[in-house]
């Protein structure tokens, strides 16, 4: 093996399955993650990776490669994310729209203020953990990367509400448009009204609003319809259950930062 760089393909291509996934963790495309495994193949005259269905698996000789590249990148992180952590105390995260605004919205000032040298930089777009484009992630789904440190931080209760004036009158539904991953069934709302929604969106301040304001009932936490008087649960309807995964990589194991969060967050009240 010539360079680090060459190893990095084998990695991400091993990580992520197919060459357009490894493409995006690594901020390039999908030909020159080709060719590089390509270079590498031929350098040893042999196969790296073989084409199982969609995805790409590494070969015997191919693992090889790939546990020298995790092996590398793990003594690489093991110094700079405490070099990081000590100069800026910023945590990057990751987290899907309807988390961010159910559960990690009306915690995080809580987490701000008990933790005076802890900054949160929250994104939408989903980035890579192995990579280090964010140091964690929540999701409404168990992640299934290789090498991640995965825990179920809670179970959020869903109700359907409604503003409580507009109970004996609705006239339609806002629907939940999910994030790339979960899917939460609204089936009792669609059959309710026999009608598809009349407003469909993701996350959940916007739908709080529409359900406020206009005769229509839609899925929420019952921790956020809780600190709305206005609003009351449809009556017979169903509850639904929406979980919250948290995880990292297996290299950030021992990260001070990252710990800090872990026992921050086994203090929240769990539902």
């Amino acid at each position: 093996m010539q360079n680090w760089n060459d190893l990095i393909y084998c990695l991400a291509l091993a990580e992520y399955g197919t060459m357009g996934k490894a493409a995006k963790a690594l901020r390039t495309n999908a030909t020159t993650v080709s060719r590089h495994i390509q270079s590498v193949s031929e350098r040893y005259n042999q196969p790296i990776f073989t084409k199982e269905g969609q995805e790409w698996r590494p070969t015997a000789f191919g693992e090889k490669l790939v546990e020298i590249a995790q092996g590398i990148k793990e003594d690489i992180d093991s110094i700079e994310p405490n070099v990081a952590t000590n100069a800026q105390g910023t945590l990057r995260v990751f987290c899907e729209i309807r988390l961010m605004q159910g559960f990690l919205a009306p915690h995080w000032p809580a987490l701000l203020n008990q933790n005076p040298d802890i900054n949160l930089h929250l994104t939408l777009t989903p980035a890579s953990l192995a990579y280090g484009e964010v140091d964690m992630a929540f999701t409404c789904t168990e992640p299934t990367e290789r090498r991640l440190v995965r825990k179920r931080i809670t179970r959020t209760e869903y109700g359907i509400f409604a503003r409580t004036d507009f109970l004996s009158n609705l006239q339609g539904w806002v629907e939940l448009v999910d994030d790339a991953g979960g899917k939460m069934d609204q089936s009792y709302l669609q059959n309710h009204f026999d009608q598809p929604a009349r407003l469909a969106l993701q996350g959940l301040n916007t739908a709080l609003k529409t359900i406020q304001e206009l005769p229509y009932m839609a899925m929420l936490p019952r921790s956020l319809a809780a600190d709305h008087p206005e609003l009351s649960e449809v009556p017979n309807s169903p509850v639904s259950y929406d979980d919250v995964w948290l995880s990292i990589h297996e290299s950030r194991r021992n990260d001070q930062l990252i710990r800090s969060i872990f026992n921050w967050l086994d203090d929240i009240p769990k539902e």
